[in-house]
């Protein structure tokens, strides 16, 4: 099963949105095998409590950054997005439905992945008992926990569509979420032809995709759509010891958003949304595309010197925010 291959590929990565030293976290992995015991039932979503974001019940103002002073278009376009892995420190394969409250991590992947689509789009992001990280590393429980945790996505998203009225709709995701977003297009919409019309854009990052493992065409130039983007943020020279790399494996450039291999204008970047929810450094990164992964070249000065990294997999979102951004509104636009 090609996509199952895929899965177990994946080793351990760094799948929350920001950098957290080892020392903030005593990570635990589960010592048993996989068990749904009392978890085993469907989530109802039409209990707002199992929504990390619901349009009509949260303030998607609050999301944008404070310095961000342009008035966007609501446009009559619904995003779906799937969170990245926060589970990190417990012993099961699984998060709980108590694991959905009061959870900073997942409130970051709020604020600095899915702010993005906050104001021009309408929001929606489903809670869903994720996977423990270590999943990636054993693949017979570590594919329960996931098929468990797909479950959930699938559900919510049989919500969303039935009852969230939309023009059009995005899928949105990072990291593991995109692993459930690649599944959910391929064995739900995909094969619903009045559901496959709606889907508008779909931004599948953080995760190595190769041509063939979606059922969609991929984003080649800034205005295309019915398609899909994707890309994985690294530090320019280095290639990924434990992801898939090579020209079979896609990526777009989240600057020029076309797939071609040349180093983006520093002058085309529109800056980074930093964890205090504003965008600094304006046209301070340039970046390109080589054999599947993007590749970021830092200013080398004082300040970002603590930032610079092998891998920029946290900051998929945030270090093109603005772009990602303008992008949509463009793409956005031509459908006005």
């Amino acid at each position: 099963m090609k996509f199952l291959v895929l899965i177990l590929s994946l080793t351990l990565v760094a799948c929350s949105t920001q950098k957290i030293p080892n020392r903030a976290i005593a990570f635990e992995y589960p010592k048993t095998d996989f068990k749904i015991s009392n978890q085993n039932f469907n989530l109802d979503y039409s209990n707002k409590d199992n929504w990390l974001f619901f349009e009509e019940d949260n303030d998607a103002q609050k999301l944008i950054p404070k310095n961000y002073k342009l008035k966007d278009s609501l446009f009559n376009v619904s995003v779906f997005f799937i969170h990245p892995t926060t589970l990190y420190s417990t012993t099961n394969w699984n998060s709980d439905t108590a694991y959905f409250r009061n959870n900073t991590l997942l409130q970051l992947s709020i604020e600095n992945q899915a702010s993005v689509f906050a104001g021009v789009t309408k929001l929606y992001a489903p809670h869903y008992r994720e996977m423990h990280i270590h999943s990636y590393n054993d693949s017979i429980n570590g594919y329960k926990a996931f098929d468990f945790a797909y479950n959930d996505v699938r559900e919510a998203f049989k919500y969303f569509i039935k009852n969230i009225s939309t023009q059009r709709f995005i899928i949105a995701s990072h990291s593991q979420g995109t692993n459930h977003a690649t599944r959910l297009i391929n064995e739900y919409i995909v094969p619903n032809s009045q559901i496959k019309k709606k889907l508008f854009l779909s931004y599948l990052l953080g995760m190595d995709i190769a041509e063939g493992e979606v059922e969609l065409d991929f984003c080649e130039n800034p205005l295309d759509t019915n398609c899909f983007m994707s890309w994985r943020s690294f530090n320019e020279s280095y290639f990924p010891t434990d992801w898939r790399y090579g020209k079979e494996v896609l990526s777009v450039n989240p600057i020029s958003f076309n797939t071609k291999e040349n180093w983006s204008n520093k002058e085309d970047h529109l800056g980074i949304l930093f964890p205090n929810q504003k965008i600094r450094l304006k046209q301070s990164i340039n970046v390109r595309n080589n054999s599947g992964v993007l590749w970021v070249s830092l200013p080398k000065n004082i300040f970002t010197k603590r930032y610079i990294d092998d891998s920029y997999h946290r900051a998929d979102f945030n270090l093109y925010w603005l772009n990602i951004r303008r992008n949509l509104i463009e793409r956005l636009s031509q459908f006005k």
